[in-house]
């Protein structure tokens, strides 16, 4: 059984993940030559996120966790590139990347919203 204490301690280890690799010095990680390779990243992160946020406020019954889901994942997104660009010297603020980040968030959306009932049946059985 998993309580809530575990789902919100996986969805804040997850969200230092995103802190961490965002305020990085990435320039030495290999690079895949995929085209928009960092974009695909972004939208795959934050998508991601927006589930975990959706999974946290479900598992303490909070109305309209989709929608608060939405809303943090995207002031989240958002603050951190704020962030890159005032705090560190070697990364920039990128508005694509907000709208990469955004993207994300809104194809989750979509297939939370198609598959709500047995995510939300899923996630009491383990609970």
């Amino acid at each position: 059984m998993v309580n809530k204490l575990t789902i919100t301690a996986a969805g804040v280890c997850y969200m230092l993940l995103i802190i961490v690799g965002s305020l990085s010095n990435l320039k030495d990680l290999p690079n895949l030559n995929i085209e928009f390779q960092d974009k695909i990243i972004h939208l795959i992160a934050y998508a991601l996120l927006c589930f975990v946020w959706f999974i946290m406020f479900e598992s303490y019954k909070m109305g309209n966790s989709l929608r608060y889901s939405i809303l943090v994942s995207i002031v989240f997104g958002t603050l951190i590139e704020f962030l890159q660009a005032n705090l560190t010297s070697y990364r920039a603020f990128d508005i694509f990347d907000i709208i990469a980040n955004v993207a994300g968030i809104l194809i989750m959306t979509k297939w939370i919203a198609l598959n709500k009932p047995l995510i939300v049946k899923k996630l009491e059985t383990f609970m």
